[in-house]
């Protein structure tokens, strides 16, 4: 159900600058298997390799793991020029390339200013060869560590539903097209599907929500070891904003309390717990993105005021706050945002500012809506029409070109239908998955705009 809460024009800010960072830099993720390969194959072994980029994007540092190779490996590359089900040249070789199990690099490597474009489209992919498949046995294709709903690690957001008849779990992956089941989840919790990486091996981590009077358990099933991790984090009323904070490519536990403008934050590159004041109480909501693009995600809270929606962001790169205003309907209009969105329309590996308006407001009626993005990368406008202000919104990268595709998902004969803006071609595509009585698995924040006016 659609929260309105009309935000009121206030102007003090306060905030404890923590955390900056003097080496602002970027990473980068494969998850390797044999499904990924061109043509794929049914190798049972797995890698991760990870791209660390640095803040004049001259040049980037990679590690590699792999494990259950059916032969030796013989040969490592990054390919360029590959985009998701392409093969490509290589371009970046890596040396030491042995065993069937392994931990290699770090390497270095120099970019230029074309390839790392090219890297910001996912054009890139890492590949593994063993005598076995001397194409390569193992790929993964490059992608940033805040990729959205990618459950089977291939660059592209996954589609899923949940199943109370089977009390668990589908998913349609995008790498193959096949349907995997998963029950992770129990009796008496809210039902989540996160956009989230909190073990960093390339893939989205199962979430559930469990409440404990007035407070919140976490329950994470964790890809990469299939284990379970609780915690007790926030209250019921916060806002629930997992994202990484600290630069480590993994996703941290946070919150947002309103109440009092204060971030709740647990750090997974040293388990420690953070508390930080930024925004204005229950004027404010909190934001996730990364504005500066410098790994971290940027403290950002949002308000109304009577200029329009102002943006506050505490730059992670150097603790400047930048202000933004970008939205503020005509009347008997209503502006949207979308707290948990990640939004890219233009690639650049920074989040843009983005609001949804309603031509009718806060009535719900079928009307058709369009998003305002502003475009980091030029601060131009990028206008969108799509979908009806009764579809739950989603966003993702679903044609894995680095850049964000628009969803309006809604019920058609008892089923659901994603209606797919793709970015790479301009093109609608329309997705029916699940059966009857399968529920949304979104974060509820992320499906359930937040109106602003």
């Amino acid at each position: 159900m659609r929260r309105k809460t009309i935000l009121m024009l206030t102007i003090a800010l306060s905030a404890f600058v923590f955390s900056m960072t003097a080496s602002a830099q970027q990473r980068f993720v494969g998850y390797l298997t044999g499904a990924q390969e061109v043509p794929a194959n049914n190798s049972t072994a797995r890698g991760v390799c990870t791209l660390i980029l640095n803040s004049t994007e001259t040049q980037m540092t990679v590690n590699c793991t792999y494990s259950g190779l059916s032969s030796p490996a013989n040969m490592g590359h990054i390919h360029e020029n590959g985009p998701i089900g392409v093969n490509g040249p290589v371009r970046f070789p890596f040396t030491g390339v042995t065993g069937t199990s392994n931990t290699i690099g770090p390497f270095t490597f120099n970019p230029t200013p074309a390839q790392i474009a090219d890297l910001r489209a996912k054009r890139w992919y890492f590949n593994i060869h063993s005598a076995n498949f001397p194409g390569g046995e193992i790929r993964g294709q490059v992608k940033l560590v805040t990729q959205p709903f990618d459950f089977d690690g291939d660059g592209r957001t996954d589609i899923r539903v949940f199943r109370p008849s089977a009390n668990g779990f589908f998913t349609l992956n995008s790498v193959n097209n096949s349907v995997s089941f998963n029950s992770f989840v129990s009796a008496g919790g809210t039902i989540n599907s996160a956009s989230d990486d909190y073990d960093g091996d390339g893939r989205g981590d199962l979430v559930a929500f469990f409440t404990q009077g007035t407070a919140r358990l976490w329950r994470i099933l964790q890809t990469s070891t299939n284990t379970v991790r609780e915690i007790q984090w926030g209250l019921t009323t916060d806002q629930i904003l997992p994202a990484d904070y600290d630069g480590d490519g993994k996703t941290d536990i946070a919150v947002y309390r309103r109440s009092d403008g204060i971030w709740y934050i647990i750090r997974s590159s040293d388990n420690q717990t953070q508390g930080e004041i930024f925004g204005l109480g229950p004027n404010d909501f909190g934001m996730v993105g990364d504005f500066d693009k410098d790994g971290k995600n940027d403290l950002t809270t949002n308000r109304g005021t009577v200029n329009g929606i102002a943006w506050f962001t505490r730059r992670s790169s150097d603790g400047v706050v930048q202000t933004v205003l970008w939205g503020g309907p005509p009347a008997g209009q209503s502006d949207f945002i979308f707290p948990q969105a990640q939004i890219d329309v233009d690639g650049d590996g920074r989040q843009d500012h983005m609001i949804q308006r309603d031509p009718n407001g806060a009535t719900t009626t079928g009307a058709e809506v369009t998003y305002y993005i502003r475009r980091s990368s030029d601060g131009q406008p990028f206008v969108l029409q799509w979908g009806l202000d009764t579809d739950a919104r989603l966003f993702g990268d679903y044609d894995g070109d680095g850049k964000t595709d628009f969803v309006a998902r809604r019920t058609v004969n008892g089923l659901y239908v994603w209606y797919i803006y793709q970015s790479s071609n301009g093109q609608g595509r329309a997705v029916t998955f699940g059966a009857a009585g399968d529920l949304f698995v979104e974060e509820p924040e992320l499906e359930n705009p937040v109106e602003v006016f």
